[in-house]
């Protein structure tokens, strides 16, 4: 088996991680064997070292990357360029415009690279939902290119390698988005009763979903349990309200905390794509999970009732409550589940079997 060297290409900040995505590239990159170095468009910090490349934009924006991308594709090009065994992960959780140009671009600077993308989502359905009619069809148009021109390209699960078939007629290797669980801070950061949301408020489902708990549930919750806070982790919200602990960005160690000490996740998300890394990450810490279907969609689940899957907004209260009254019953039975979640979704088995699977034979 042929030892690539390899580089990892994300349009967003992964290091220092501060959302799902982040995590299962950080996880992803940690874990791949072979020489490797991250390429990075950041907003946030600049870091540079031997596995990481920063290319600093001073403000998060389509055409702030656009122009950073030509610097982008150089860095890579001079990192791989005197290798003969080349392998470039391109991370498809942005834009998928930024995708393609790197993809083409190295099919006429590198050709004999190897290029794999690895897709978090179906980029079509977002922009589909969120964006004007003509973004729509051009991310459609590209995302058929780079699914079809990448020399292996993936999907998180079933349900989207389905997808994917039916929209592309096009066959993705499953590569489930996965975590590696740290050591969570012993110490319970807030002494209060809470229930947790993860995500940032700039994202539009995270948005709807935060705004829901706000509107929809905290305040007929707060009637029967008055001390109950809401605490967001993320970053992006400015708002104030008395039930409302806002975290915004934590080291992963205080989020998994922040998580494991919560009375649960909730996560009333109405559209997505993909597979979500913080419901993941809770269900392998062995936290109670409530979820609208679509929310916990994709993921292989050992047992339910926890986690608990409700799109009513009243059955949502209803399972609040209940596992608010019962939690220590509840917490029990997701704690017995967590090593099932915790070696099903190991970003270093997945990582392993990948390789063995797919590349062991180049």
């Amino acid at each position: 088996m042929l030892k690539f060297k390899t580089a990892f290409v994300t349009f967003f900040p992964v290091i220092p991680d501060n959302m799902g995505s982040s995590a299962v590239i950080n996880s992803r990159f940690k874990n791949w064997p072979y020489i490797k170095k991250l390429f990075q468009i950041s907003h946030v910090k600049k870091i540079n070292n031997h596995k990481i490349k920063t290319i600093f934009i001073k403000k998060e924006s389509p055409i702030n990357k656009i122009i950073k991308l030509p610097k982008l594709i150089y860095k890579i090009f001079q990192f791989l360029k005197k290798s003969k065994n080349n392998l470039i992960i391109i991370e498809g959780a942005s834009w998928i415009f930024y995708s393609f140009v790197v993809l083409f671009s190295f099919k006429i600077l590198l050709p004999n690279s190897k290029i794999i993308y690895i897709s978090h989502s179906i980029e079509s359905e977002i922009r589909k939902k969120y964006s004007n009619i003509l973004i729509y069809y051009l991310t459609k148009f590209l995302e058929r290119l780079v699914f079809k021109y990448s020399f292996i390209s993936t999907s998180v699960s079933v349900l989207e390698k389905n997808k994917i078939k039916k929209l592309y007629n096009h066959e993705t290797i499953l590569y489930s988005n996965a975590i590696t669980i740290e050591n969570q801070s012993k110490k319970k950061k807030i002494q209060q009763d809470y229930i947790i949301y993860c995500g940032s408020y700039k994202y539009r489902p995270n948005k709807n979903a935060i705004d829901y708990l706000n509107n929809k549930i905290m305040p007929p919750l707060l009637k029967k349990i008055p001390n109950l806070k809401l605490v967001l982790t993320g970053g992006g919200f400015n708002k104030k309200q008395s039930w409302i602990i806002n975290k915004e960005i934590v080291s992963k160690k205080d989020l998994y905390n922040l998580i494991y000490y919560s009375k649960c996740m909730c996560v009333p998300l109405k559209f997505g794509s993909g597979t979500r890394i913080k419901i993941i990450e809770a269900l392998s810490l062995g936290t109670i999970v409530i979820s609208t279907k679509k929310g916990i969609e994709g993921i292989e689940l050992k047992n339910k009732n926890p986690p608990f899957i409700v799109n009513d907004t009243n059955l949502f209260l209803k399972t609040i409550y209940k596992i608010i009254k019962d939690n220590k019953n509840l917490k029990k039975k997701s704690l017995n589940d967590k090593s099932y979640y915790f070696k099903k979704y190991s970003m270093k088995n997945i990582t392993a079997n990948f390789i063995n699977n797919h590349l062991k034979n180049i």
